[in-house]
């Protein structure tokens, strides 16, 4: 089979692979489609430690030909998290495209009860299901109520989708981000304000922020929403930041606050985001993307385009 493999540091390059083998309780699906996500490209620039076939972002076909896409987030299946449903939280977990092969790849060996049907939703556009579900687990931990207000620092693909699901909880949404060109953009797919960060945004929302969902990585991002957010609200750390970052305690404790870190999504809000999707609820059809060959991703993976109306590149695999 033809796939994208990652051998080190800067080495990425379209190959032939073997096809693989399901192992105990897994299924062998035939991917459709996968979706590019800035963690692809920090394990093509920086390597992932073995020779790797990234993609998490996952859709394809089971043998009997039913739709389905992949809940990427693989726990052992033993441990106090896992048993309580949240294999993202499992200690022991394997990502898949991180620590286990993925999607970019005519073939994906999963395990079946990581799969999840579509119901009649598009495959092509299936992979930006799972950003969207990452969303919603960080949601459920920011408990964003009707009428609040909402900060979505950064415009990217995450940052639209979040702002998306807290307008569809009846939240006011602001965007903050450097860039003009995505601040215009924010505003045309339906934030109800777009700021750099230097504007006020307690002016635009009418009020500080009850809560802060921080998509861009940086020391910045996240101090800037620690010093923003509302006298008692939360913060959600979402994006990573390689190498660390210091954190203001004072901030935290007099201003009592809630911090909180979250990473993946659990099988029930993956399929809850096919839910939501397949009903257009949230629309992310209308993300802004391109879709590409499989032959692009090598280039596209080192050498990303710098489009910024252009938010998720989806790799078209079954072709």
């Amino acid at each position: 089979m033809r796939a994208v493999r990652i051998d080190g540091p800067e080495r990425v390059a379209l190959v032939e692979m073997p096809r693989p083998a399901p192992g105990p309780g897994e299924v062998l699906v035939r991917v459709r489609s996968s979706a590019l996500c800035a963690v692809d490209r920090r394990l093509a620039r920086y390597g992932a430690g073995s020779p790797r076939v990234p993609g998490h972002e996952i859709s394809g076909t089971l043998e009997d030909g039913t739709e389905v896409g992949v809940h990427p987030n693989v726990g052992c299946g033993r441990c106090e998290w896992c048993l309580a449903g949240f294999v993202n939280r499992c200690p022991d977990h394997q990502d898949v495209g991180r620590d286990r092969d993925g999607g970019l790849a005519e073939w994906i060996a999963v395990p079946a009860e990581h799969v999840v049907p579509l119901d009649g939703f598009d495959p092509l556009l299936a992979p930006l299901v799972e950003p969207l579900s990452t969303i919603l687990h960080a949601r459920s931990l920011l408990d964003v109520r009707e009428g609040q207000r909402v900060a979505v620092v950064g415009a990217g693909p995450l940052g639209i989708l979040g702002t998306w699901t807290f307008r569809r909880d009846g939240a006011r949404v602001a965007v903050v981000q450097r860039s003009e060109a995505r601040r215009r953009l924010a505003l045309d797919l339906g934030a109800d304000a777009a700021l750099a960060p230097g504007e006020d945004v307690a002016g635009a929302l009418g009020g500080p922020p009850h809560a802060i969902l921080v998509t861009a990585p940086g020391v910045e991002p996240l101090a800037w929403a620690l010093e923003h957010v509302a006298e008692g609200g939360a913060v959600h750390a979402f994006a990573g930041t390689r190498g660390g970052m210091p954190v203001d305690a004072n901030l935290v404790h007099y201003r009592h606050l809630r911090l909180i870190g979250g990473t993946g999504c659990t099988v029930g809000e993956f399929r809850h985001a096919v839910e939501l999707a397949r009903a257009g609820e949230i629309p992310v059809a209308d993300l802004p993307h391109v879709v590409v060959p499989l032959e692009r991703v090598p280039e596209l993976l080192l050498h990303p385009e710098p489009d910024p109306a252009v938010l998720k590149v989806v790799v078209r695999i079954d072709v």
